[in-house]
């Protein structure tokens, strides 16, 4: 009798293929905003998470480190691909041991014992949690986790902007390169209740910061636009 091959981790080939498409599109700039490149590793990450082959924890760990090496190793500027990564690994991490306290909990649990191991599950801390132990609850529960952090990314924006307030005063004057949705939202929310001034550097070659200069004017906002080599220079008065 044949002996069964061992169970070998295993990344879906439709979404390696997806993640060469993307470093792809990243090395060709092909998409630049840093909450497009967040969000498109999350859901990638999610696909990985959801269509791979493997055990326990620390499987999917693997296959989520390697790939995360292959990805930031071929476009390192990027540190959005870098810290959606991250994050992802925190709760693969996260929820392991959620799991695995739960299910200790429940095991040959005494009635009057229930209010204290609750109190231990919630708040007890320390990574000595076994992550090699198989768990039919992990897939699920890193992919629910994976769909807060999508939500928290739609809604960090909105969120920034609110505390514009907080941090710009009326009268002051603001240096800024380029263009960000979320400076823009961020400068554009502060101006409702404050007069300040804006010095965008235009960003060469590309020129993103004309087109926040023209943005941020058109709301009332009085904006400067300047060269590059001049930031020093502005920076000085």
């Amino acid at each position: 009798m044949s002996r069964k091959p061992p169970f070998v981790p295993h990344l879906d080939d439709g979404v390696h293929d997806q993640m060469n498409n993307f470093i792809m599109e990243l090395k060709h700039g092909h998409v630049s905003s840093s909450y497009h490149i967040a969000k498109r590793t999350t859901l990638l990450l999610r696909n990985i998470i959801s269509q791979s082959r493997y055990n326990n924890a620390k499987e999917l760990m693997e296959l989520v480190s390697t790939e995360g090496k292959r990805v930031t190793g071929t476009v390192s500027s990027e540190t959005a691909v870098a810290n959606m990564f991250k994050r992802v690994l925190r709760s693969i991490r996260e929820e392991a041991a959620s799991i695995h306290k739960s299910e200790e909990a429940h095991k040959n649990i005494e009635e009057d014992e229930l209010q204290s191991t609750l109190h231990n599950l919630l708040f007890s801390a320390g990574p000595g949690h076994d992550l090699t132990t198989p768990s039919s609850q992990l897939r699920g529960s890193i992919i629910e986790s994976i769909g807060e952090i999508l939500t928290e990314l739609e809604q960090s924006g909105e969120n920034i902007a609110a505390q514009s307030l907080e941090h710009i005063h009326s009268n002051e004057v603001i240096m800024t390169i380029g263009k960000s949705k979320t400076v823009e939202a961020f400068l554009k929310k502060a101006a409702r209740t404050r007069k300040f001034k804006v010095i965008v550097a235009e960003c060469a070659p590309f020129y993103q910061g004309q087109e926040l200069a023209k943005s941020l004017s058109k709301d009332g906002i009085d904006t400067t636009i300047i060269t590059d080599s001049a930031i020093f220079a502005m920076m000085s008065r």
